[in-house]
């Protein structure tokens, strides 16, 4: 038996243990397939398109708009692009990589996020792609910080290197189900940048953008320590409820 055939036995007879479903539909997967969804799930993954705003990819109604929270305003992060929308398979996708332990569909969310990175020309120019990081404990409870496997495509492909410029100092509580106001003062000076930032260009890289202070919070930190400009990419863009914004 040759190398690829005792692959393939290794293959299937690991997805006959433990069998792999589409992260969003759940249906079974072939084994043979890669991805963590489906075909028809993974071809209904809705790219972010304009119109957004300009600095925060909020969807807007009109292209080439700012959205209220954004217009006049100034901020450590400059910019924010996102490759999806959160929703459709979106949201299944990615709570199988932050809840469920399935590492590899961030790798392929990753490799999804480096697929669009050139059809967004101004978020060139960095000099390193930096994860938004986990707080120690959330860390060990996981095992791993999806951000950076996401990062780790993307500087791949943006021919970046991914520095661990931050850490997150202060645990806080998930941002699912808080306003505005609040998901910022959860923040505050949740995060902190070393001297190894100084005079960097940084492209922050990040699961999900809500509201954006996550975001804010890191550039924050690392024009603190010295970067001279910070922009964002995100896998997805979560939009708050009106009420909320």
């Amino acid at each position: 038996m040759g190398m690829g055939m005792l692959v393939r036995a290794g293959r299937l007879l690991g997805h006959w243990l433990l069998p792999q479903t589409c992260a969003h539909c759940r249906e079974d997967l072939n084994p043979d397939w890669s991805d963590p969804l489906c075909g028809p799930c993974r071809a209904g993954l809705p790219q972010a398109r304009p119109s957004f705003c300009l600095r925060c990819a909020e969807p807007v109604r009109e292209a080439g708009e700012f959205c209220r929270d954004c217009s006049g305003g100034a901020f450590a992060c400059s910019l924010i692009r996102a490759a999806f929308l959160y929703q459709g398979p979106v949201p299944g996708l990615v709570h199988a990589f932050k809840y469920r332990g399935r590492r590899r569909a961030a790798e392929a969310a990753g490799r999804w996020m480096a697929c669009l990175l050139p059809g967004l020309p101004e978020l060139s120019g960095h000099d390193a792609a930096a994860p938004v990081p986990l707080h120690p404990r959330r860390l060990r409870e996981r095992g791993y910080n999806q951000a950076r496997l996401l990062a780790l495509q993307v500087g791949a492909a943006a021919g970046l290197p991914v520095l661990d410029l931050l850490a997150r100092v202060k645990p806080t509580r998930p941002q699912w189900g808080l306003g505005r106001d609040a998901r910022a003062q959860n923040l505050a000076a949740a995060f902190q940048a070393g001297p190894a930032a100084r005079g960097l260009s940084v492209l922050l890289v990040d699961d999900v953008c809500t509201s954006g202070a996550s975001l804010e919070s890191c550039a924050a930190a690392l024009r603190r320590a010295g970067a001279r400009r910070v922009g964002a990419f995100v896998f997805a863009r979560q939009t708050l409820q009106p009420s909320e914004n």
